[in-house]
């Protein structure tokens, strides 16, 4: 019993990390090609988001204009992940380097269960020369 109880709990921990894993390929994919629709569908509804010097929490509909503005701006042309880990609070993240048509930008995002599905909580785009 306690092996079938113990077998169990590491396949939903798979699967948790799983899930997880197909999100963050998901918005680093996004990021990376400046897809701002696909990005917006992995937005908590008030998500923390920091482009430039623009910093606060914003709807979806609000974060995915300023995020159009960016992309448009500074035309995308791949985004790689160097660092990923999980928060004390239990929430996934994932810091990398956007290279973009003007330059090169650090982005950080933090993923967070909600309900049945992992969204992006905090999106940070930075200079990256600091």
């Amino acid at each position: 019993m306690k092996t079938l109880l113990l077998s169990f709990l590491l396949s939903l921990s798979f699967l948790s990390a799983s899930g997880q894993s197909d999100v963050k390929d998901l918005v680093s994919a996004a990021i990376g090609a400046g897809d701002v629709n696909a990005l917006g569908e992995k937005l908590v509804p008030n998500v923390d988001l920091t482009v430039l010097a623009t910093s606060d929490y914003y709807s979806k509909a609000q974060a995915t204009g300023i995020l159009r503005k960016f992309f448009t701006e500074h035309e995308p042309q791949g985004l790689r992940i160097e660092h990923e880990g999980t928060s004390k609070l239990g929430d996934r993240y994932c810091i990398g380097q956007l290279t973009t048509a003007s330059g090169v930008f650090r982005v950080t995002f933090f993923l967070k269960k909600t309900g049945d599905a992992v969204l992006v909580k905090q999106l940070r785009i930075e200079n990256a020369t600091k």
